[in-house]
């Protein structure tokens, strides 16, 4: 066993000690109970859950990925055998996702789980708050910073686990075969400078894109995720409102984007990475996984790093897509669900080995997703256009205008980008009418919109 799949293991314990210490503190009224048959429930779901009710039940997860096509099968008939709670896969197009689930509550045949992908705020009309679901949500299993950021007047829509082998905060991947065989300092050599800055990553793409015609220097999967990197979104959502927030850092960001592009030494697909030839790809962490982006890639090749920070001594940013899983509408075995949806994320009933492309990715998986983020930038584009039809023109600029004509395109934009703002907030402000009655009925455990 190399030392550092040992290191991942012992990464991986740590996250277990835990939930385990969750449960073992004295005095702690949320101890997670069990049912006849002495099945323990994990830390995380209330203490008076008794799995034992559940017990020849279904629970549905509608998703557009087959759990038993990838590493989450096994995980999903564990589950089974654990509880004996069923579960069914319901598949839905990735692309339609919210609209057929919205067809499927208007027919009373809604599955129970809802995949969050970078719907929202599309996706509130669909959901209802976690509440049924009986989750104890001050665990320290949960990624606390999902909950926050999904929460509606107290009332949390979505739940993640920490290292969830599914959380897709945004890395920079790069090949290092290409740096160290061509003596290219690596992106990681400049983050253990404290030197991986935006400038450094140019400077990284143009070394690369010169070893020639058929090397690109760097790719991006999203404008959005190397935004964030810098700290700068399009659309903020905070205190229940979604707000436009294009400023100065948003327009030098986005410059600096345009400027590489138009040089030749970054482009706004990602796919060629795993073909060999391009250095760096600023991505998720499905990237790093056997059955992610670049399956085609030689395993040896791929390293990971944190995405670069704007400026040497700035902070360090997460980002990524808006990600999470929580209750549908009308969910008619939430409680199961909330069983399922802690036992489904745990990184713990995973094989480590059978995930990621090496042992070096997958450290550094544990690494970046391990710990809540105090400087997290969620980022909105994809959900905001597709609720509110308008196109993603409206906040992607930099792969078409030129670095010249950056703030004079956004400037045009404003007013679509707030009307954008305007129909977001109509939906939420409506899921907030919902809530507000359902705690005056004293049912909202129970509602159903």
């Amino acid at each position: 066993m190399s030392k550092k799949l040992i290191r991942l293991l012992t990464l991986v314990m740590a996250i277990a000690m835990v939930a385990s210490l969750a449960v073992g503190c004295g005095g702690n009224s949320n101890t997670p109970g069990g049912n006849k048959d002495g099945v323990e429930l994990p830390s995380g779901i209330q203490a008076d859950v008794n799995p034992e009710d559940y017990k020849g039940t279904t629970v549905v997860y509608a998703s557009w990925k087959n759990p038993w096509e990838n590493e989450d099968g096994p995980v999903i008939d564990a589950f089974v055998e654990k509880y004996g709670i069923n579960v069914e896969w319901s598949q839905v197009d990735q692309g339609s996702y919210v609209s057929i689930i919205a067809s499927s509550i208007a027919s009373n045949k809604q599955a129970d789980v809802f995949f969050e992908n970078g719907s929202f705020p599309g996706s509130l009309t669909v959901m209802q708050p976690l509440d049924a679901a009986k989750l104890d949500l001050t665990s320290d299993v949960w990624n606390k910073t999902i909950i926050n950021k999904s929460t509606v007047d107290g009332h949390a829509y979505l739940v993640d686990v920490l290292s969830n082998v599914w959380t897709e905060t945004n890395i920079c991947v790069y090949n290092k075969n290409i740096f160290e065989s061509n003596g290219i300092k690596t992106p990681k050599e400049y983050y253990d400078e404290g030197k991986w800055t935006f400038a450094n990553f140019r400077i990284a793409a143009s070394e690369v894109a010169a070893l020639g015609k058929e090397y690109v220097g760097a790719a991006v999967s999203a404008g959005e995720s190397l935004q964030g990197a810098a700290g700068c979104s399009v659309f903020t959502y905070k205190d229940n409102k979604m707000v436009t927030t294009v400023d100065d850092r948003l327009i030098d960001v986005m410059t600096f984007m345009s400027q590489m592009r138009v040089d030749g030494l970054m482009k706004n697909d990602r796919s060629g990475f795993g073909k060999g030839k391009t250095g760096m790809a600023i991505t998720d962490a499905f990237g790093l996984k056997k059955t992610g982006y670049f399956s085609e890639i030689n395993p040896d090749h791929i390293a990971a790093t944190y995405v670069p920070v704007w400026k040497e001594g700035e902070q360090q940013v997460s980002t990524g897509i808006y990600r999470g899983w929580g209750l549908i509408d009308g969910a008619k075995n939430p409680v199961a669900a909330g069983i399922f949806l802690r036992e489904y994320l745990d990184v713990a009933n995973y094989s480590i080995s059978d995930t990621f492309l090496n042992d070096e990715v997958a450290t550094f998986f544990f690494e970046v997703t391990g710990k809540v983020s105090e400087n997290m930038v969620y980022y909105h584009g994809a959900g905001m256009a597709s609720a509110t039809g308008i196109g993603s023109y409206a906040y992607s600029t930099w792969d078409a205008a030129t670095p010249s004509g950056i703030k004079s395109a956004m400037d045009a934009r404003v007013n679509t980008l707030n009307e954008m703002c305007d129909i977001a907030n109509g939906i939420i402000e409506d899921e907030r009418k919902w809530i507000k009655d359902a705690e005056e009925k004293g049912t909202i455990e129970k509602l159903s919109k």
